[in-house]
């Protein structure tokens, strides 16, 4: 693999040790209702962003919400957790720091909301890094689809092919990849379960960010 241009990190997962929130927010948020929550209902929305996520909520549940109302609800509970307590994964400051040593740029694509990345990232002190933030919601898409990745090497005006993605779904992976860009799946726990496939997928697999300077180096020496 070649040196990259740009770098592309997703936040659940991946930079921020936070899935553990997401395993049950919608159960939470619908017990919070009065409403039962079908078995598997949280691998149901995995792929989805939260805007397509809340759609589903409605719908399929019949609740006398608007969108924007049920959306409000669910951050509600979000942001505590994210201006609070959601801890980074190990070795991100490091990761980010040696990046921007080599001028290379950095921007977010995440499923999640603006409002709670920033908080998250603002707590830990690593929102300067970061060129921009792209939402999944914000552009009416999802990682099934590959928009949010080609709009972040469009705005670092670089090629897919040198820019890497930091994923740790495997769908997320997949789509990146298929779309001729570098990839590198960091360890969750929550997604330990698919690591074969996520392994067979990815350019790089990263048990930790303290991984990558070594990937780094091998880069510019050889």
């Amino acid at each position: 693999m070649r040196p990259i241009h740009g770098a592309v990190f997703d936040v659940d997962g991946t930079l921020l040790d936070s899935m553990e929130i997401w395993e049950n927010l919608s159960e939470r948020y619908l017990e919070s209702l009065g409403v039962k929550a079908e078995p598997g209902l949280s691998r149901i929305l995995n792929t989805m962003s939260t805007r397509q996520g809340t759609e589903y909520l409605i719908e399929h549940y019949g609740l006398k919400l608007d969108l924007q109302q049920a959306i409000a609800g669910i951050n509600k509970m979000l942001y505590g957790f994210y201006s609070c307590e959601a801890p980074l994964k190990e070795g991100v400051r490091e990761c980010l720091e040696e990046l921007k040593s080599r001028k290379i740029p950095m921007i977010v694509a995440t499923s999640g909301d603006r409002e709670n990345v920033e908080a998250a990232f603002a707590r830990h002190g690593i929102l300067p890094y970061f060129q921009e933030i792209l939402t999944c919601s914000e552009m009416n898409t999802d990682k099934t689809s590959p928009d949010i990745f080609m709009e972040a090497a469009r705005r670092m005006q670089a090629a897919p092919e040198d820019v890497l993605v930091f994923e740790d779904a495997l769908h997320a992976l997949e789509t990146a990849g298929k779309a001729g860009f570098q990839t590198a799946a960091v360890y969750d726990r929550y997604s330990a379960g698919q690591e074969t496939e996520i392994r067979v997928t990815a350019d790089y697999y990263l048990h930790s960010f303290l991984e990558l300077s070594q990937i780094m180096s091998n880069w510019y020496e050889s």
